[in-house]
């Protein structure tokens, strides 16, 4: 493919309601993801940042910090699924390194690290 990795991204609500009612969930102190399996080839993510969380200017880092972990992890996921990331209020203190750990986990966690 091309150097940079694009995300395939959940765009319409109507998505993402479809993941949290129909897909599972897994949690750390940092974030929800939700994961359901789409019938697909691709994976697809979406990223949700709720305003109890802090200003604009606070939720678009933080959207921007989990955008770019996802990013640099995707490849190692199993293709087939939408994933949705809800940050959670500890997130706002959360370092770069501490969010991959996280991920990481939360990977684990759901048992959608391929195989491969």
């Amino acid at each position: 493919g091309c150097a940079v990795m694009r995300i395939l991204r959940l765009k319409k609500n109507l998505e993402f309601k479809r993941v949290y009612k129909q897909g599972r969930s897994v949690a750390n102190r940092f974030a929800v993801m939700y994961i359901l399996h789409n019938g697909t080839p691709h994976r697809k993510a979406g990223f949700s940042v709720s305003k109890k969380i802090g200003g604009a200017v606070q939720r678009n880092r933080l959207k921007r910090l989990f955008r770019e972990v996802y990013r640099l992890n995707q490849e190692s996921l199993i293709k087939g699924i939408d994933i949705v990331f809800i940050a959670r209020q500890a997130a706002k203190e959360v370092s770069f390194q501490e969010l991959i750990k996280a991920f990481h986990d939360l990977f684990k966690k759901a048992r959608i690290i391929s195989g491969r």
